[in-house]
C-alpha cells in the first residue's frame, strides 16, 4: 500500500481548490472517522480493565476461602499431633500458606495496576474505588463469525469512510487526497505548493495527465478498501475464535470444579468408615484450583467479546 501510494503521488497532483469547504469536507470525513475508532478503541480498553479488575476481586474471595481452608488443616493437624498421631509431611500447610500468600500479593498488585490503568481514562476519582460485581456466568454467542464480518463491513467507520469519498477524487481534490495518501500509509506528507506555482503547474498540465492522476489514486483507494476489508475480516475471525475457545475452555473448567465437588462428597462419606482427611483436603485443593481456572477463563471470554465488538465497529 505504501508503495501504491507513492506511485499515486509521483503523478502531477499539483491543484488549486475551488472550492475550499469540499477539501474542509473530505478532511472532515477522515478526522470524524479517526476520531470515532478512538472512542470506540478507549471504550473497549476500558471495558477490558473493568472485567480485569472484576475477576481479581473474585479471585480475591477464592484466596480467602483457601486461607480458610488451610486454617482448618493446620488446626486438624495440631488435633492429631496431640493424639500422638504422626504427620506424614507437617509443614505442607506452611509451605502452602506461603504460596497463597505471593498469589494474593500478585492478584493485589495487578488490581492496583488495572485501577492505574483505568484512571487514565475515567478519572482517578472513579477508578480508584472501581469495585464492579459481574455474573460468573457467561453466554457462548450463536452466530456464526461469517455473520460478524458481514456485520463488520457494513459498520466499521474507516471502511465505510473510504467508500464513502471515492467519488470525491478529481482534479480539484488530488492534493488533498496526497495528504490522506500519506497519512492512511504511514509517511511524511509532501509540503503544499504555493498558490502562484500551483496555478501556472496546472495551466501546463494536459487533461490526460490529470484523468491518469485520479484514475491512479482511485485505484489506489480500491487497492486500500480491498486490503482493509481482508484486516477487517481477520480482526473478527481471530477475535471470533478466541471467544469461542474461551468459553469451550470455561465449560470445561466448570465441568472440572463439578468433578472435585462430587469426589469431595465421595470422601466425606468414605470418611464414615475410614480416616481421610488428607485426601479431602486435597481434593478441596483441587476445587479451588479448578474454580481460580474458570475465573481465568472467564475473563478471557469477556475480553474476546470486547475485541470482536471493536472489530465489528459497532457501539460498545
Amino acid at each position: 500500500m505504501v508503495a501504491s501510494d507513492s506511485k499515486s503521488r509521483s503523478l502531477p497532483s499539483l491543484s488549486v481548490f475551488k472550492d475550499v469547504e469540499c477539501e474542509n469536507r473530505i478532511l472532515e470525513s477522515f478526522q470524524s472517522a479517526v476520531a470515532f475508532r478512538l472512542r470506540q478503541t478507549a471504550s473497549a480498553n476500558a471495558m477490558k480493565l473493568h472485567y480485569g479488575i472484576a475477576a481479581g476481586l473474585t479471585a480475591e474471595r477464592i484466596f480467602d476461602e483457601t486461607r480458610h481452608l488451610l486454617q482448618q488443616q493446620e488446626k486438624a493437624q495440631r488435633e492429631l499431633v496431640e493424639k500422638g498421631i504422626p504427620i506424614a509431611d507437617p509443614l505442607l500447610v506452611e509451605r502452602l500458606e506461603l504460596i497463597l500468600e505471593d498469589k494474593h500479593l500478585e492478584n493485589h498488585s495487578k488490581i492496583a495496576i488495572l485501577r492505574s490503568q483505568l484512571s487514565a481514562l475515567i478519572g482517578t476519582e472513579n477508578a480508584c474505588g472501581h469495585a464492579p460485581s459481574e455474573a460468573e456466568e457467561i453466554v457462548p454467542s450463536d452466530c456464526n463469525v461469517c455473520e460478524h464480518i458481514e456485520q463488520a463491513l457494513h459498520c466499521r467507520c474507516d471502511l465505510r469512510t473510504m467508500k464513502r469519498l471515492r467519488g470525491t477524487i478529481n482534479a480539484d481534490t488530488l492534493s488533498v487526497w496526497d495528504g490522506i495518501g500519506a497519512f492512511l500509509s504511514g509517511v511524511p506528507a509532501m509540503a503544499k505548493q504555493k498558490a502562484f506555482w500551483s496555478k501556472l503547474f496546472r495551466t501546463k498540465r494536459n487533461q490526460t495527465e490529470i484523468e491518469r492522476a485520479i484514475a491512479t489514486r482511485r485505484k489506489w483507494l480500491d487497492e486500500l478498501v480491498e486490503e482493509r476489508t481482508k484486516q477487517i475480516a481477520m480482526e473478527v475471525d481471530v477475535a471470533f475464535e478466541k471467544k469461542r475457545t474461551a468459553a469451550l475452555r470455561w465449560v470445561k473448567t466448570g465441568e472440572q470444579v463439578t468433578n472435585w465437588e462430587t469426589r469431595i462428597l465421595q470422601l466425606e462419606k468414605l470418611s464414615e468408615v475410614q480416616g481421610n482427611l488428607a485426601s479431602q483436603f486435597e481434593a478441596k485443593l483441587n476445587r479451588l484450583q479448578a474454580k481460580g481456572q474458570t475465573i481465568e477463563r472467564w475473563v478471557e471470554w469477556h475480553q474476546a467479546n470486547i475485541e470482536l465488538m471493536l472489530a465489528i465497529g459497532c457501539d460498545l
